[in-house]
């Protein structure tokens, strides 16, 4: 039941973020109809802009969304647990479908492949020191800047953000930045081998959200019951055993729950703080009340839709070389600020 209850939300969510990059597109060659929801794919602008919030008193009218999207995946995982990840995600749930395709294809041959015990555990301290060591130097410079400054640097480098990634895979497409898609499509090779290869070992989201994730007030319990029959371990596509975890609020776990439907004696359980053993199907339910409900009250409080003008958006885009009929007209509506000038192709 959780199973289906979970790739019905995965799929809503895959279906808003396809609608959401659609109108993206749109917006570009036309100048219409931004959608504040394409925030979710610049996470690092979204902590940027929380953190000036938190140090200045600066809300960020220019991309409040991202801020409000980081906020609630926070908030969601210290009250919820990491349920962005397992239920939310567009990248997770890409991956869970890339997963289940590799898993149908070529799982009876990946299978039987056994890595020394020392290579994989040398392999793994790796890429988990890639990980949190991007993660944590990432929050670290964000969060050591000086507050006085980061309205500046916000102007330089996170105004754009949304620009400067639509560009990057313009560009790639145009056969730029090959170094990067190789990458790219190694990961995803990885991904179709190893479930959700880029959550277990690379995502510097995911890893921060982990760290929230140790905290949470909702918890998985393992019981005395428990009669060590794998059957949960063979069950976790992110390589978790819960059977013999001892602390099963770990920093890789999404929630997705599978472990609680696969276990025959019903040793894991789900406890909030000073209450013990919550439905797992009210897991779902609640979790996106708590993030859509988060999204609902910005926007109530007019704290989501992004104040950028045509203008401005149309000089940003110029900027970056991006160049559509409707940004020349914006531009020769209006004389740009002193001491910016951007030539106008005629």
């Amino acid at each position: 039941m959780l199973k289906k209850i979970r790739i019905v939300i995965q799929s809503i969510f895959v279906f808003i973020i396809t609608l959401t990059v659609l109108n993206y597109i749109h917006f570009v060659n036309t100048g219409q109809g931004r959608p504040d929801l394409i925030e979710i794919f610049c996470p690092i602008g979204g902590f940027y802009n929380l953190v000036m919030w938190l140090k200045t008193g600066f809300i960020d009218h220019l991309h409040p969304a991202g801020m409000i999207l980081i906020l609630a995946g926070l908030i969601t995982t210290i009250f919820w647990m990491k349920g962005f990840c397992g239920w939310i995600c567009p990248v997770g749930s890409a991956l869970d479908f890339l997963g289940f395709l590799g898993k149908k294809t070529v799982g009876n041959y990946t299978d039987k492949i056994k890595l020394p015990s020392s290579l994989k555990v040398l392999s793994i301290g790796i890429l988990n020191l890639i990980k949190f060591g991007v993660t944590l130097a990432l929050v670290y410079l964000i969060v050591s800047l000086p507050g006085k400054i980061m309205p500046m640097m916000y102007q330089n480098a996170i105004l754009p953000e949304d620009i400067s990634l639509y560009k990057f895979w313009i560009d790639a497409l145009n056969g730029q930045h090959n170094l990067t898609l190789i990458i790219i499509f190694a990961i995803l090779i990885l991904s179709f081998i190893i479930p959700r290869f880029w959550c277990r070992y690379l995502c510097p989201l995911g890893a921060f959200y982990g760290l929230f994730n140790l905290i949470s007030w909702l918890r998985l319990k393992k019981e005395d019951t428990c009669i060590s029959c794998e059957l949960c371990k063979k069950a976790c596509y992110l390589g978790l055993s819960p059977c013999t975890d001892n602390l099963l609020n770990n920093t890789r776990c999404v929630s997705c729950l599978k472990c609680i439907e696969k276990c025959p004696k019903h040793s894991l359980k789900i406890h909030l703080t000073f209450v013990n053993n919550i439905k797992p199907i009210l897991y779902p339910l609640v979790l996106i009340i708590l993030y859509v409900g988060i999204i609902g009250l910005a926007i109530e409080n007019n704290v989501w839709h992004s104040k950028i003008s045509p203008q401005m958006y149309a000089r940003l885009f110029v900027q970056h070389g991006l160049i559509k009929p409707w940004m020349i007209k914006e531009l020769q509506k209006h004389t740009p600020p002193r001491g910016m000038f951007l030539p106008i192709p005629k």
